[in-house]
């Protein structure tokens, strides 16, 4: 069977605690992807507003 979906390398193994319905997550998966299709990680840098935004920096 082939793979339709797994988590992006980019993303660290916590769990979301994004507020259900939130598109936070989805941001932060799509994000992930495209450093790993891009291949730099490493080479990124991540800024974060306030708010539950703010929680990036744990994923």
């Amino acid at each position: 069977m082939a793979v339709v979906f797994k988590k992006p390398h980019a993303l660290t193994d916590a769990p979301f605690h994004y507020c259900p319905g939130c598109t936070h997550g989805i941001v932060h998966r799509l994000v992930a992807e495209v450093i790993d299709e891009l291949g730099i990680e490493g080479k990124t840098v991540g800024i974060a507003p306030v708010g539950c935004s703010v929680m990036a920096y744990d994923y």
